[in-house]
């Protein structure tokens, strides 16, 4: 239909858990459904998406300095199944303040290993707020775990996107 166009309802910034922790990433043998539930909300964050989104957004605040750098790992399953890797992101905290001055956005995110299928993109502009959007694919279950924390905590926002 000409001139018809999709649109996502308008969704808001929610904070889906904080990590001050770190922990490897997840090895083959650790990444049943009841083993990554298991490690806590120190160590992961945990989105269980509602009503169906097409994919998400994620941002992430830090309370470290400017240019410290932190590793993710982002995983997704179905129901009660194992979770898959779907990517690594390397985030940098940049210098735009928060709500507080001793929390910032990360201003760069920089992926690796990612699994294609999910179309995860990147956006990146010096001191501003970096996004990273995911296709959902049906996945129920995210888990983001932290190997390398450079900061006191991460904090990881999502917002629905839906279609």
């Amino acid at each position: 239909m000409a001139g018809t166009h999709k649109h996502s309802i308008q969704t808001k910034w929610v904070n889906a858990g904080n990590i001050t922790v770190e922990n490897a990433a997840l090895g083959v043998d650790g990444r049943d459904a009841a083993a990554v539930e298991a490690l806590g909300s120190t160590i992961a964050v945990y989105l269980r998406p509602e009503q169906h989104p097409y994919a998400m957004l994620l941002r992430f605040r830090a309370d470290g300095n400017n240019d410290l750098d932190s590793v993710l790992h982002v995983y997704a399953a179905r129901g009660e199944d194992h979770y898959q890797h779907v990517a690594q992101l390397t985030v940098v905290t940049g210098q735009q303040d928060t709500s507080t001055s001793t929390i910032h956005f990360v201003d760069t995110i920089t992926p690796a290993s990612e699994n294609t299928l999910f179309d995860g993109e990147e956006v990146n502009v010096a001191d501003d707020v970096a996004l990273y959007y995911l296709r959902l694919l049906g996945f129920d279950r995210w888990a983001i775990i932290c190997s390398d924390l450079d900061s006191t905590t991460i904090y990881a926002d999502v917002a629905y996107l839906y279609e």
